[in-house]
């Protein structure tokens, strides 16, 4: 029989955790001890680095592979993130962090059915089932961080399906915080502006010159100060905050820019 109170050990889920923003969230939570479950796609050699840097530093995760674009891969990391915790009886829940995303999607013209099914899919339908299928693991003192873009906050007509489906995203954080604060569970999201993912586009000047003219601040964000905010939101410093929007852009989202293009694609 225990005589103490078993210490419940917390356990955050990150979508999209192979790289960039995803890969860094998941090493900074590890570092505060969080257990880790790191959900990918199909980057299998990614995923495996980021476990292996974790335990390297002594942390633990698991590697979960799904496709978000699917009903039946949105159900199945439901499932296994649902055995993970219950094989294992200490763990708790604590953290959702929506991160995994589709990006740069084809202009308005060149859109098609199914492009604007998947583009939603990913970034704005998963994020609410995976909400709605791990809700009952989560109790109070809990919190969800949906990765939203600055795309949501300005016309980005060459990049549109994407823009709407991160404007759906951020509905869906205010609306989640109100219907979850009577549980004591919080939902917050960060609003990232171009941040360097590993892509060779980042290598480019041309590129690194353009997305910088989004920025008041100029330049790119990295992933880890993405993943520091993430963490901000998801700490007891943030304990009176839900339905809130943490600008990581440098500014992108007051909108003052020039030698605008319809889209970066144009310069990769």
């Amino acid at each position: 029989m225990l005589h103490a109170e078993t210490k419940r050990v917390k356990v955050a889920l990150i979508t999209g955790a192979s790289g960039g923003i995803g890969a860094s969230v998941s090493k900074t939570f590890s570092a505060k001890g969080y257990v880790i479950i790191a959900h990918y796609g199909s980057r299998t050699s990614k995923a495996n680095e980021v476990a292996r840097d974790i335990e390297a530093s002594g942390g633990i995760c698991y590697l979960v592979s799904s496709d978000l674009s699917t009903d039946t891969g949105v159900s199945d990391l439901i499932d296994r993130v649902k055995k993970i915790l219950s094989e294992n009886p200490t763990y708790h829940l604590s953290t959702l962090i929506n991160n995994a995303a589709k990006l740069l999607s084809p202009s308005f013209a060149e859109t098609e059915y199914s492009d604007f099914d998947s583009y939603i899919a990913v970034n704005t339908k998963a994020p609410f089932f995976l909400t709605q299928g791990l809700i009952e693991n989560m109790s109070t003192g809990a919190c969800i961080v949906n990765v939203s873009s600055a795309s949501a906050h300005f016309s980005s007509p060459g990049d549109i399906t994407y823009a709407i489906s991160k404007a759906a995203l951020e509905s869906l954080t205010r609306n989640l915080a109100e219907l979850l604060a009577p549980r004591g569970i919080r939902v917050n999201a960060v609003i990232p502006g171009f941040t360097d993912n590993g892509h060779p586009g980042f290598d480019k000047k041309p590129v690194l010159e353009y997305m910088s003219t989004f920025s008041v601040l100029g330049g790119v964000s990295e992933p880890e100060t993405v993943a520091d905010a993430i963490f901000f939101l998801a700490s007891d410093k943030s304990k009176r905050t839900t339905g809130t929007f943490l600008d990581v852009s440098g500014g992108s989202i007051l909108g003052a820019r020039a030698g605008r293009k319809h889209s970066v694609k144009e310069l990769l």
